[in-house]
């Protein structure tokens, strides 16, 4: 028996009895997680909904009155675990949502150290609550459901935000920057250091071409050096958008290393880099090989830095329109 055996859920979760009449939906504060995939169902079943914060917010007797289905979103902590476990009888299901491989640990394996303890705490500590008390499973991609077919998770794919709907392109203007970016993560150090040289020799091939990093303070060692290359430090979702919403973005970066934890990621990067007016460059395999081409423009090529700086150069040296955000802002995906 290996840890993730002993440590995932021992049972299938029991549907509820009562019937949905409101949403209740536990957060760390505003993140793409609960906006591409929980908002727009929650919004869509007619229902009111309340999202509460798990860190900021204590949970109050009203936030769980009879009837409401309470949707976990990655996280949970025992403030919380105590007031579902005492009013679960009356709750029309708790549905526990990952869009991350976070029920096995050993998948973290490789993972920053602070990544590694927020999901120690939020998810490690808290297995044992999940599995007493969450009645649905929902997970981000196939390869996420098919890992946990035994708990019953349903894949839901990620949707659109509502507020992006109609952005027009940006177009590239022969003669002026090409603006490429990656938006990572610091859970995404491992791709940073790939791109790095492919960047470094981009940058020297193509005097238009910028590019665009957001990162800590490793990621700033790792690029300041270079040249027309800017460094922006981490910010919060809300702060994210609005950046993406008025950047003039054309090539945005989507490469993904094989790995246990990187298996189970999501499609919503293309989301993102179609928000920036940007065309997109991934990785050749899931999830983004395996996801509607309504989704972005965009190449696929496999990991070997020299194609990519080729085909890097060959979009910065002949700008082409750019069609993605047509597309994706105006089709929803499931």
């Amino acid at each position: 028996m290996t840890l993730f055996d002993r440590w995932r859920p021992i049972r299938r979760p029991v549907a509820p009895t009562e019937p949905v009449l409101r949403w209740l939906v536990l957060q760390q504060g505003a993140n793409p997680s609960t906006d591409y995939y929980i908002r727009p169902r929650a919004q869509a079943s007619g229902c009111p909904v309340r999202y509460r914060d798990l860190d900021r917010e204590a949970p109050v007797p009203d936030d769980l009155q009879p009837g409401t289905r309470v949707v976990i979103v990655r996280y949970l902590n025992p403030a919380w675990a105590e007031a579902l476990r005492r009013h679960q009888p009356q709750l029309a299901g708790i549905v526990y949502f990952m869009d991350d491989e976070l029920l096995d640990p050993q998948a973290w394996d490789g993972l920053p150290a602070p990544y590694r303890q927020k999901l120690q705490r939020y998810c490690g500590r808290m297995h044992r609550s999940l599995a007493e008390l969450v009645t649905a499973y929902w997970g981000s991609t196939a390869p996420l459901c098919e890992r946990h077919a035994d708990l019953g998770m349903q894949p839901m794919p990620p949707l659109p935000l509502a507020e992006d709907a109609g952005r027009v392109p940006i177009r590239p203007v022969p003669g002026e920057p090409v603006q490429i970016f990656y938006h990572g993560t610091a859970v995404h150090i491992d791709e940073m250091r790939w791109l790095r040289p492919v960047i470094a020799e981009v940058l020297v091939a193509c005097p238009l071409a910028q590019f665009e990093v957001i990162g800590d303070h490793e990621v700033n060692r790792l690029f300041r050096d270079l040249p027309r290359t800017r460094v922006l430090h981490p910010m919060g979702w809300a702060n994210y958008l609005s950046h993406c919403r008025s950047m003039r973005g054309h090539i945005g970066l989507a490469p993904l290393l094989p790995g246990r934890f990187n298996a189970g990621r999501s499609p919503t990067k293309l989301f993102d880099i179609a928000r920036c007016g940007a065309r997109a460059l991934c990785a050749q395999q899931a999830p983004y090989h395996d996801t509607p081409e309504s989704l972005a423009e965009r190449r696929l090529l496999v990991l070997q830095p020299a194609d990519w700086a080729e085909a890097l150069v060959a979009w910065a040296r002949t700008p082409e329109p750019v069609q993605a955000a047509e597309t994706i802002f105006s089709t929803p995906i499931g």
